[in-house]
């Protein structure tokens, strides 16, 4: 073998080029487009250093990637060299590169310790480099995987393990990457060895997804309520080492993200435009030294070189801005094509709804049918396109001061306001980074809502600010707002809210309402209710461990009643047990049921479970198993909702089997769960 002196601190990367299609010939394995920080590790039993493609050493930034790497050193007794990718983690597996954008930047040891408790990170690793006096760089990429799996091991520490390899048909792997939501595939040549600092076509990229790296040029003054600064003016640079402009964007951004990347490029200014081509936007220019990468999503590329509907993602500290060039096209049109065949018939579907709308604002119940759950996945990819162009609308209005139309459908508006306004100061989400939660989570959030009449909780001024109630509608709302008339016990008519309509949701937004609450009854057929509910309410002091414990307890209490049960945090402190009540339950049904379980829990383990009311009356350390909540019109946060918390929490849906003694209500927010639904998809659809 070489000598090991060839791999040294400073060495390069083996890099790979962007790839139109699939290979065909040759052998070749896949592994997925991780989206995070890429490094070599390089660790020995006492010294660990993870050196980013630019060759800064991100160690102080991960202290738990620190200690995996050097217990496993110490376990192999010698020094180690992996490639590979830190990723962050959300319920035990990888996340998007913007959960990770936090900690990449953090100096002091006390912050990056709050950061690595609240979002952990792992480095996932897909290749070695050196074991020990082995210098593995011109064996096979198929011998070093098998040397890698073999350092790893079947348990490797905590924040450390293998990354994933795919065998097999590529097109069928490809389809499988669009509908997990990653980013793209990486293809290796299973015979090739590794070329430091080479960008190589035995390594290829397959994106599926419009994102890369631009460097910032300028910033324009912002408009209206926004802070700090309008957008950054983006580009990338030529064959000739040129800046050119590629366009601006200022969606992405929290207000501390605003904050923070103002003061970044102060210490940037210069007098002229680093650009070729010097852009000419209305506001004034503030011209910035290209040296800050920011990686960038985007629609496409307009035919004049510029890019439409950009998002900023976060800051790659991690690329030297001289790298940063027009990346070729990949495999992202194959994706435009199925979505185009799906487009078909819109036309005739747009009408359909139209007539849906019509009668579902006269009242009429919905109608259920074989037809409708067949078209079901179709309407949530639909309502997810019409979810995403709403969510570039909301970009574009708060970058331009934070008022503006919105276009739903064609000849249905929405006005919005504010959206630069701070709701949760905490992490900095605005009243825009709200709304945009809401179209995204659309999907699945409508069927949830639809036909139910929603009590408003309003924050007008964010979730420090006073707060109230709202049921009844006013006399003159939007056209896109359902309201429907319905009658108390007493006869009297009242204006409600009924959800299902995306107009209906973002309104409820502008109004400043944080969460919304359904009935747990539909219009038409308000005397029965389809689900009830148990709240487990722990007590002051006990921990969610406990919480954990009861839901358990609740689900082989189900077990033995031979009934089944769907589960989702509170957003809060607790969980919610949602049921199957009997075929045409009145509300004494509901209730009865979740007595009936609340109690057998509560007698069989009165340790943990109570169902006392009163909470001084309340055995210490327990969880208070709620029935009551299943009263028509009560208050309970919807699914995919999200919660008055510092940290903008969400309810959101678990697997039984993520009852875990580590599970953390906190981990699920609204810039946590989007991701997790491109990931895992909408678990209550699944029923189980």
């Amino acid at each position: 073998m070489p000598s090991s002196s060839r791999v040294t601190p400073d060495l390069e990367p083996m890099y790979a080029t962007t790839a139109a299609a699939l290979p065909v010939e040759g052998d070749w394995v896949f592994e997925p487009k991780y989206d995070g920080v890429r490094v070599l590790a390089h660790a020995s039993p006492t010294t660990v250093r993870l050196v980013t493609r630019n060759g800064r050493d991100k160690a102080a930034q991960f202290p738990e990637v620190v200690a995996a790497l050097r217990e496993l050193a110490r376990r192999r007794r010698r020094r180690l060299v992996l490639d590979g990718e830190i990723v962050a983690l959300e319920g035990g597996e990888p996340a998007r590169f913007q959960a990770l954008q936090d900690r990449m930047h953090l100096k002091g040891a006390a912050d990056v310790a709050r950061r690595a408790e609240a979002a952990p990170a792992a480095l996932l690793a897909f290749d070695l480099l050196a074991d020990g006096d082995d210098v593995l760089l011109d064996a096979p990429w198929r011998t070093r995987r098998r040397r890698l799996a073999r350092v790893v091991g079947r348990r490797p520490p905590a924040h450390l393990r293998l990354g994933e390899t795919l065998e097999g048909g590529g097109d069928a792997l490809l389809r499988h990457a669009r509908r997990a939501g990653w980013e793209g595939l990486m293809a290796k040549r299973a015979d090739a060895p590794y070329r430091p600092g080479a960008r190589s076509r035995d390594w290829r990229k397959l994106k599926v997804e419009r994102r890369q790296e631009f460097v910032v040029g300028g910033w324009t003054e912002p408009r209206r309520t926004r802070p700090y600064l309008g957008a950054l003016l983006l580009g990338y640079h030529d064959a000739d080492g040129r800046l050119v402009y590629a366009g601006h964007a200022g969606g992405g951004f929290t207000h501390q993200g605003l904050r923070e990347m103002r003061a970044r490029l102060e210490r940037l200014a210069r007098r002229t435009s680093p650009f070729a081509d010097p852009p000419h936007p209305n506001e004034t220019v503030h011209w910035v030294r290209p040296s800050v990468v920011v990686e960038v999503r985007f629609n496409e590329w307009t035919a004049d070189g510029r890019l439409r509907q950009p998002i900023i993602l976060g800051v790659r500290d991690d690329k030297p801005p001289r790298e940063v060039v027009r990346e070729p096209e990949s495999v992202q049109n194959g994706e435009r094509r199925a979505a185009s065949v799906e487009r078909r018939g819109n036309d005739r579907r747009q009408a359909a709804s139209s007539d849906d709308a019509h009668r579902r604002r006269s009242g009429t119940p919905r109608k259920s049918s074989r037809k409708s759950t067949r078209t079901s996945a179709r309407k949530r990819s639909a309502a997810g396109r019409a979810g995403e162009d709403v969510v570039a609308q909301l970009e574009r209005i708060e970058a331009e001061g934070g008022d503006g139309t919105l276009v739903l459908t064609r000849g249905v508006t929405l006005d919005v306001s504010s959206l630069g306004k701070i709701f949760f100061p905490e992490p900095g989400y605005t009243k825009g980074d709200l709304f945009r939660y809401y179209a995204r989570v659309s999907p699945v959030l409508l069927p949830i809502l639809a036909d139910r009449p929603l009590v408003l909780r309003r924050y007008p001024n964010g979730v420090e600010g006073s707060s109230f109630f709202q049921q009844n509608a006013p006399e003159q709302v939007p056209d896109a707002v359902r309201v429907e008339t319905i009658h108390n016990d007493a006869g009297e008519a009242q204006r409600r809210f009924v959800g299902g309509d995306l107009g209906t949701l973002l309104y409820a937004v502008q109004l400043g309402a944080i969460s919304m609450d359904p009935w747990n009854a539909r219009v038409g057929s308000l005397d029965r209710v389809d689900y009830a509910i148990l709240d487990l309410d722990p007590g002051d002091g006990v921990p969610f461990r406990t919480v954990v414990a009861v839901a358990r307890l609740v689900r082989a209490a189900l077990d033995d009643m031979g009934l089944t049960g769907r589960l989702k945090t509170s957003g809060k402190s607790g969980l919610h047990v949602y049921l199957p009540p009997p075929r045409r339950a009145r509300e004494a049904d509901a209730v009865a049921l979740a007595r009936e379980v609340a109690e057998r829990v509560a007698a069989d383990h009165p340790d943990v479970a109570t169902v006392e009311r009163r909470v001084e009356a309340r055995p210490a350390g327990t969880v208070y198993v709620d029935y009551l909540q299943n009263i028509i019109a009560k208050p309970v946060a919807a699914a995919y909702c999200v919660r008055a918390t510092p940290e903008a929490t969400v309810s959101t849906p678990l697997a039984w089997d993520e009852l875990t003694d580590d599970l953390d209500p906190r981990a699920f927010t609204i810039a946590t769960v989007p991701e997790r639904l491109a990931r895992l998809g909408d678990l209550w659809a699944r029923r189980g």
